[in-house]
């Protein structure tokens, strides 16, 4: 199966706004409708008990949850060039939590587009519930709409472990460097090595003999990916940098320093805690990186699409 079209979450301005831009920029890049979602509150979720006849009718709660829904989108297509306000755009209302909601709506989609909430220190403030509860539910690749956004000539920045999750970042970096024009960076840090058990010293490798030793094994996974996708489509140039730093921050600084135009990691782990759910460095780029993120599941789009025709450090 190969997936098709954007699908962006509307959830009030401005992030809403800047997210339905982005949304339409990716349509435009891919060639692909927008679908524009919406989820509010089914009819019940508002009663206690008492007073539920006074409620709207679902159908009528619906039209006029629509109908705003299409205004706010309107407006805020409305200044954006003409290529965007050219971009096939839908707005559909789905009563419901929004993160189920957009998960679902995106089940078939090329990548599902969401705001940036950024309203406090611990994670689930800055990016918003809905957003990090969206990053573990979704199966397609979820772009982040970061705050700041640097000019859009720079490289793609894809954090790499050599896992199979990264591969799969991987192969997205390729091919959004394909579409963008522009290079591909992919980065591994290299976190400090342990240097005592208990209070005992561990004779070892200093961090640079590390990184040494790692870069060629980071060149040979990058170069495999690479070529096993240059198969089916064409690859931008890629380049390998292995910092002698913890792997989020890594990708992070890598990403700021050139002006990356969008950094793509693999979301890995199954926990309880959010940054187990996405993976420690997907969770700490959607949270500090200097532009959007796009955070790739395994077996994603890209894995759907090879058959036929945490990852990040």
């Amino acid at each position: 199966m190969t997936r098709r079209g954007v699908v962006v979450g509307l959830d009030g301005p401005p992030a809403a706004a800047a997210a339905l831009a982005v949304a339409l920029e990716e349509g435009a890049r891919r060639g692909d409708p927008v679908t524009a979602v919406l989820a509010f509150p089914a009819a019940g979720a508002w009663a206690d008990g008492e007073g539920v006849e006074d409620l709207p009718e679902p159908d009528r709660m619906s039209e006029a949850v629509l109908e705003q829904a299409r205004r706010f989108a309107d407006e805020a297509v409305m200044p954006l060039p003409a290529d965007l306000r050219s971009v096939p755009l839908e707005v559909r209302v789905e009563p419901g939590s929004p993160a189920p909601v957009l998960a679902e709506a995106a089940r078939d989609a090329a990548i599902l587009v969401v705001g940036h909430r950024g309203r406090g220190p611990l994670g689930s403030a800055v990016l918003g519930s809905t957003g990090l509860r969206v990053l573990a539910l979704a199966t397609c690749p979820v772009l982040v709409v970061r705050p700041r956004e640097p000019g859009p000539d720079g490289p793609v920045v894809v954090g790499v472990d050599r896992s199979e999750g990264s591969a799969a970042a991987l192969r997205h970096a390729l091919d959004e460097g394909a579409r963008r024009g522009s290079r591909v960076v992919a980065v591994t840090g290299v976190a400090p090595p342990p240097t005592t058990v208990g209070f005992r010293p561990l004779p070892g490798q200093t961090l640079e003999a590390v990184r040494e030793a790692l870069r060629p094994r980071v060149e040979k996974f990058v170069h495999g990916v690479t070529k096993e996708h240059a198969r089916t489509r064409s690859v931008p140039h890629v380049d390998v940098v292995v910092p002698a730093e913890d792997p989020t921050k890594a990708v992070i600084d890598v990403a700021e320093q050139l002006g990356a135009s969008v950094v793509v990691v693999g979301r890995t782990g199954h926990g309880a805690l959010v940054r187990w759910l996405i993976g420690s460095v997907a969770h700490g780029a959607v949270l500090r990186a200097p532009c959007s993120v796009v955070v790739v599941p395994l077996g994603g789009p890209e894995e759907t699409d090879r058959a036929g025709g945490d990852g990040g450090g």
